[in-house]
């Protein structure tokens, strides 16, 4: 009975606490590198809106500061005084909805042709656009120059609008990878209801892509909003530039001096629109590319 009582007043040994799965140093190391590479590529980002709200003695102090201790909205007075920033704007605004749209036209038929119809020499030709993918943009610079400045389309919408949007073979191939991937028996269906290729386009293709059609919104109004030098050459005046190439007039006034403080804050503004463009797309362009480039 003694040794009973012992085992019953002894105290059980308390449960040992559930091991922690060990995470490989590789992986550690990892999200190491990627966490360094987001604070390299996000500092520039908040040293510019920094700068937008300072004033011209605190951008220059000896110990910069990130927060500024007096903000201000001067900057984004002085720089919308000085320069055409709103008919910068518009002007942005324009080239890149109808360089989208218009791509939109081209590419989609395009793709179609490509993935549903036959016809002679269709892969040399498929092979063709997409190798103008591989050609550096510079090489057409001066034949595509050439060709604006005779057909009288210099300082014009459509002198920037037409080349930059015949540059979409990679606009083709992802949605020919889509429309790849739409039953054929969907298209055996509506030709033997008598459709053609036009209502076809319409009433299955177009439906059934919408996320690439999405991501290809998306993708090319960013890279519209943000091309620079075809615009430099194409838009001569003030007045007619875009803001990517508007903000290269910021980097000295008459006497040499970089006026900072008004570039940064056009700098933010027309970072703005594509940051929440792509922000409100990622999803989108994610699966659109994965899904089409799979196929």
């Amino acid at each position: 009975m003694a040794v009973e009582s012992r085992a019953a007043t002894r105290p059980r040994a308390l449960p040992r606490a559930a091991a922690l799965p060990a995470v490989p140093v590789g992986r550690l190391l990892l999200h190491a590198v990627a966490i360094v590479m987001c604070a390299v590529m996000i500092f520039p980002l908040l040293w510019m809106l920094s700068t937008a709200f300072k004033g011209p003695t605190e951008i220059f102090t000896a110990a910069p500061r990130l927060i500024p201790l007096q903000p201000t909205l001067d900057n984004f007075g002085a720089a919308f005084a000085d320069k055409p920033v709103l008919a910068w704007i518009r002007n942005t605004v324009l080239i890149a909805v109808a360089t989208t749209l218009l791509r939109l036209l081209i590419t989609i038929p395009a793709a179609y042709a490509f993935a549903r119809l036959r016809f002679p020499r269709k892969g040399v030709l498929l092979g063709i656009v997409i190798g103008t993918m591989i050609i550096p943009g510079v090489v057409t610079l001066i034949p595509n120059y050439l060709l604006i400045a005779r057909l009288g389309w210099i300082n014009t919408l459509q002198g920037v609008v037409v080349p930059m949007a015949a540059s979409s073979a990679f606009f083709i191939f992802l949605f020919r990878q889509h429309i790849l991937q739409i039953p054929i028996d969907l298209y055996d269906a509506a030709e033997l209801d008598g459709a053609g290729h036009l209502r076809m386009l319409r009433d299955i293709t177009v439906p059934l892509i919408v996320p690439a059609i999405g991501a290809m919104i998306a993708l090319s109004f960013l890279w519209s909003w943000n091309a620079y030098l075809w615009p430099l050459l194409v838009l001569p005046t003030l007045d007619a530039q875009t803001l990517a190439v508007g903000l290269g007039t910021y980097a000295g006034d008459p006497d040499g001096v970089q006026l900072w403080g008004p570039l940064m804050s056009v700098a933010l503004l027309s970072s703005l629109p594509p940051l929440v463009l792509f922000l409100g797309a990622q999803k989108l362009l994610t699966e659109a590319l994965t899904s089409g480039l799979k196929g």
